[in-house]
């Protein structure tokens, strides 16, 4: 038997005449408006309310009349006597009584609050007789109706719409009074365009061409061009990774690898079904049940979606329970794991429901292939029964395996018997008949694409999600994609190509007095770039993405960040980074119909202080010296980091910015990091160039990412010590004085291995050498009395190789003294750090890749 849903209506049709309404004191209704009515929303609506799924003793406490009428019980309140008043019994958890609410008494203080209410005669301002309780079919529910096509309806403003799509939400524009917005300005348009198919922004040569280009099919062109694109594929598998719950870890695990070695083809296989456009019904069939498809059809990493959740320390009922949840939010927008323990609350889903669930989808055995994510194949399937309250030790009824009832006709169940059923499940959900698959990917897309679903619960589509903006064209749309073939690309392509995409994002207080938040779309919605985006547009307008597809995780926290594209980052589930939580990453434990967003001081200072946002700045910074016009590299900087030209203003403040800024920066330390060799002569250093990367774990300053490098070999410091490279290019760690005085150095020196012919350091004053040792198979004590120097001398800690460079890692450290005006101290490993000087042309360069304008789109 389907579950039901509950309409009202008032008994007052079934009386002769209406009771007499009790009379109050305004502090009796105050009394119950501020600390009664909070507890009966709090504790006891949820099953007692004429609103209930499910009513619970036929007692409902909307009003004063249906309290007084009671449920199965009798009179729930006799007002004025609170020892024999029912409610009161139960909620003092009396040994012959009910014992309510169910899951733990109440405090002493709020029983208290019940008893006088009760004992000062009930005051109750809401009026209105008792109410009775009507059982009504779940499937009247809206979206449990098959959706329809609809005629789009009669506007006024005739010229706007561009194609159905339009229609329906002009006509809601004008009878809400409202009216669209110009269209968005082609440099807006096309950069708009850009972020929703690829992820990456255009270039400023391709905004001039876009913009240049007035011919009636520039915009038609633009989208067929970037959904080509293989970038199409990346930027929309981030989405469904959301979805899938997609991580390259298992969470907290015992005894074994935490890994999912072969993760990420799943992921790969998300991206080149996109791109490729694989039908939607086809895409489900492969995630849920590709072994059971035939040989050449099935791809068997698709299974990742049902096998890459979270392990639950191997915890079979949870791993299942998980894998429900997955298949029922993310393809039906239903939340039917919330019957694994009694029937759903609020939602016609039974007990039986998930059971039958959980049969078909654990009548599988796992197994992980070398070099694929885990896969599923079935191994002697059978129904279940029911786990009463949840607990596997307390066995129920049977739960054949079925589709889900409401989904079904009334006395004819689906059943999903073939082998495990999960390809019958797959088929059940892209049915035709199936009101919600449709719908809710649909409604996903769009939320994509103008930055809120047309069911801002998009996977939530039962009774306590919200309920469409505009019913008629989300129906609309999901039937033209199921009849369009499923087509992904086709469905993106037809929302893009409407009016209602290409307005302008700019406010309109006229608008906006009626629907502040843009439920009616007069304009478009303005977005921040996700996580992804940002990141992938930082390492764009560098010149830096690596624009390989697929492959192996990287992992993109590293210093220095791999230049790969951030959809294939490390995701680990137990161990989120700091950076991914920072920008509103999707939790990888469960599935993720919205990502967060928030606005937070740790974003800013990332912008600010991170290693990556500097390397970045640097580069583009680096990238434009060859201008020797401050005015052109100043505009070249411009049109890497914004697409643009700066306005005149921009350009005069960016010049007498970076005129003004001395040429040699103070370093943010006293310390720098470089590489030179010594004047023969003076025994000076004769040229110190500063290293230009830093190691993948952010922890050795190199002249290279990858080590040797052709010029300066193994050359490299860390805090400890480091690598010379040869006689010829040494390793410096340089102290620059920032005050003037009398130093005092004190250090160690040691050349641990037993191989090699040991290497040579000096230390270098103003004047000139004062001090020098050497170190092989052991250690040296690398002490200097005195030191004088003035603000801005420096100190030169160089060590050589002798005539061989193998085996000459070193360990030193030096402490420094300083006596003058104030007493001062260093020491070399704790002052350690990869940040290096920044000059004015990065820091303008920093301004531009953290502004607004880059990380937001119009």
């Amino acid at each position: 038997m389907p579950l039901a849903i509950s309409l009202f209506v008032s008994a007052a049709a079934q009386a002769e005449e209406p009771a007499a309404e009790a009379k109050f004191s305004p502090e009796q209704i105050q009394f119950f408006e501020a600390k009664v009515a909070p507890l009966l929303t709090k504790h006891c609506s949820e099953c007692h309310s004429a609103e209930s799924r499910k009513l619970e003793g036929g007692l409902i406490l909307d009003n004063r009349a249906s309290i007084l009428a009671g449920g199965d019980s009798g009179a729930a309140v006799e007002p004025g006597n609170v020892e024999d008043s029912l409610f009161i019994q139960a909620v003092r958890y009396g040994e012959f009584s009910y014992q309510m609410p169910p899951k733990a008494k109440l405090a002493d203080e709020e029983i208290a609050i019940f008893e006088k209410w009760v004992a000062d005669g009930m005051a109750d301002p809401r009026g209105g007789e008792a109410i009775t309780y009507v059982e009504k079919d779940p499937r009247d529910f809206w979206s449990f109706k098959d959706p329809q096509r609809h005629d789009p309806p009669q506007v006024k403003q005739a010229d706007w719409p561009q194609g159905r799509v339009d229609h329906f939400i002009l006509a809601k524009q004008e009878e809400q009074g409202l009216s669209p917005s110009p269209p968005a300005a082609p440099t807006t348009l096309v950069r708009r365009l850009y972020f929703d198919l690829t992820g990456l922004p255009p270039t400023k040569e391709q905004i001039d061409a876009f913009a240049a280009d007035s011919s009636p099919e520039a915009i038609e062109k633009l989208v067929d061009q970037l959904l080509a694109s293989p970038h199409f594929g990346e930027r929309w598998a981030r989405h469904w990774l959301d979805v899938a719950r997609y991580a390259d870890t298992k969470g907290y695990v015992f005894q074994e690898d935490r890994a999912y070695p072969g993760a990420y083809k799943y992921r790969d296989w998300v991206v080149t079904s996109l791109n490729e456009d694989l039908p939607f019904d086809q895409f489900v069939a492969q995630q849920l049940a590709a072994d059971r498809l035939p040989e050449g059809e099935r791809h068997l990493e698709a299974l990742g979606y049902l096998t890459l959740g979270r392990r639950f320390l191997n915890n079979k009922h949870d791993i299942l329970d998980d894998r429900i949840d997955v298949v029922a939010r993310g393809f039906l927008g239903l939340t039917v794991a919330c019957a694994r323990c009694h029937d759903h609350k609020f939602d016609p889903i039974s007990q039986a429901d998930y059971y039958s669930m959980y049969g078909v989808l654990g009548g599988t055995k796992e197994e992980t292939p070398e070099g694929m994510p885990p896969i599923l194949h079935d191994e002697k399937p059978h129904d279940v029964r029911i786990f009463k309250r949840g607990q596997a030790g307390n066995r129920g009824d049977i739960a054949k395996r079925q589709f889900l009832s409401v989904l079904t006709d009334k006395d004819k169940p689906l059943p999903l018997t073939d082998g495990s059923g999960r390809l019958q499940l797959a088929q059940a959900i892209t049915a035709r008949d199936n009101p919600l698959t449709a719908r809710v990917f649909v409604n996903r897309v769009w939320g994509h694409l103008f930055g809120e679903g047309l069911v801002t619960t998009p996977s939530d589509f039962g009774a306590q999600g919200e309920k469409p903006s505009h019913p008629q064209l989300l129906d609309d749309l999901a039937v033209e994609f199921m009849e369009d073939g499923w087509s992904v690309k086709r469905l993106i392509r037809r929302l893009l190509l409407t009016a209602t995409y290409q307005q302008a994002s700019a406010d309109r207080a006229d608008c906006r007095a009626i629907d502040p938040t843009n439920i009616y779309l007069w304009r478009m919605n303005r977005r921040r770039l996700d996580f992804e985006a940002s990141r992938d547009s930082l390492l764009v307008a560098t010149g830096s993405l690596d624009e390989t597809l697929g492959g192996p995780a990287v992992d993109i926290t590293a210093n220095p960040s791999p230049p790969r594209r951030t959809i294939y980052g490390q995701v680990d589930r137990q161990n989120l980074p700091g950076m991914f939580r920072t920008f509103d990453f999707a939790g990888p434990d469960a599935h993720c119909p919205i990502r967060p967003e928030t606005t937070v001081p740790q974003q800013a200072l990332f912008m600010l202080n991170s290693s990556f946002i500097m390397n970045q700045a640097d580069k583009l910074a680096r990238d434009s010296a060859p201008q020797a016009d401050p005015q052109q590299r100043v505009k070249q900087l411009y049109q890497r980091a914004l697409g643009r030209d700066p306005s005149e203003a921009e350009l005069k403040l960016a010049i007498q910015f970076v005129t003004s800024a001395p040429s040699d920066p103070a370093p943010a330390t006293p310390w720098l990091y470089g590489y030179g060799s010594r004047d023969s002569e003076t025994g000076k250093v004769a040229q110190f160039t500063p290293y230009a990367s830093v190691s993948a774990d952010g922890k050795t300053w190199q002249a290279a990412a990858e080590l040797p490098n052709k010029v300066a070999g193994w050359s490299s410091l860390n805090a400890g010590g480091g690598h010379p490279g040869s006689l010829k290019f040494a390793a410096i760690r340089r102290f620059v004085a920032p005050t003037g005085g009398v130093i005092t150095i004190e250090g160690k020196l040691r050349h641990k291995s037993e191989n090699g012919d040991g290497v040579f350091v000096s230390i270098i004053g103003p004047g000139g050498p004062v001090g020098n040792w050497k170190a092989k198979h052991g250690g040296a004590a690398t002490n200097v009395e005195q030191v004088e120097v003035k603000a801005g001398d420096v100190i030169d800690f160089v060590t050589e190789s002798g005539e061989t460079i193998s085996n000459d890692t070193f360990e030193w450290t030096v402490n420094l003294l300083m006596r003058g005006d104030t007493i001062q101290a260093w020491n070399s490993a704790s002052d350690f750090n990869t940040q290096r000087p920044v000059d004015a042309w990065t820091q303008l360069a920093q301004v531009l890749l953290v502004s607004n304008e880059f990380h937001f789109v119009d």
